[in-house]
């Protein structure tokens, strides 16, 4: 399965306290349609973030697939979740990672309620990325048993619990 990257594109904000609002939904589909015909129908996965000075923070992960991937990314119960991570500082952004056919193409929604397991592997290992990269992560889903499993100095390390084979292996894993 082939997914592609983009991103980061920063959500528009609206009114006095500058949310993210469903009018930053017209200008996503927009910015997204503007960067390749049928983009924010897709189907695949999204990453929410924030941009700062000290760079980008995943807040939230998610996947669409039986709705379209603009619509599934600002969708009222997502804005919520990410207007609570806002404030005057940085900017809020979102990556998308659509599904892609083997030629290239972005491939279409399934119809009916089939289920295509590369999304739900990419949601699980994206949400386990951001979880070691920011523990305030705003999921909830497959959060509870990533923030309880501990590895020695590679998964949710704890402060000089490193050894010498964890080391090891991280340097195996990631050169």
């Amino acid at each position: 399965m082939d997914f592609g990257v983009i991103g980061p594109i920063k959500l528009s904000r609206h009114g006095k306290k500058r949310l993210i609002t469903a009018d930053s939904i017209k200008e996503l589909i927009e910015e997204l349609e503007s960067k390749e015909e049928g983009l924010s129908e897709a189907c695949g996965c999204y990453v929410f973030a924030k941009q700062t000075g000290k760079g980008l923070m995943p807040w939230y992960v998610g996947q669409a697939c039986k709705r379209p991937l603009a619509a599934e990314a600002l969708n009222p119960s997502n804005r919520e979740k990410y207007n609570t991570v806002l404030d005057a500082k940085g900017s809020p952004v979102l990556f998308f990672l659509p599904l892609r056919t083997p030629s290239g193409k972005l491939r279409k929604r399934p119809k009916g309620v089939g289920r295509i397991h590369a999304l739900d592997f990419l949601e699980r290992w994206l949400i386990a990325a951001a979880l070691e990269r920011n523990q305030k992560l705003k999921n909830s889903k497959e959060t509870a048993f990533l923030r309880t499993i501990h590895v020695t100095g590679i998964l949710n390390a704890r402060k000089g619990g490193s050894t010498k084979a964890s080391r090891d292996l991280s340097r195996t894993l990631w050169p």
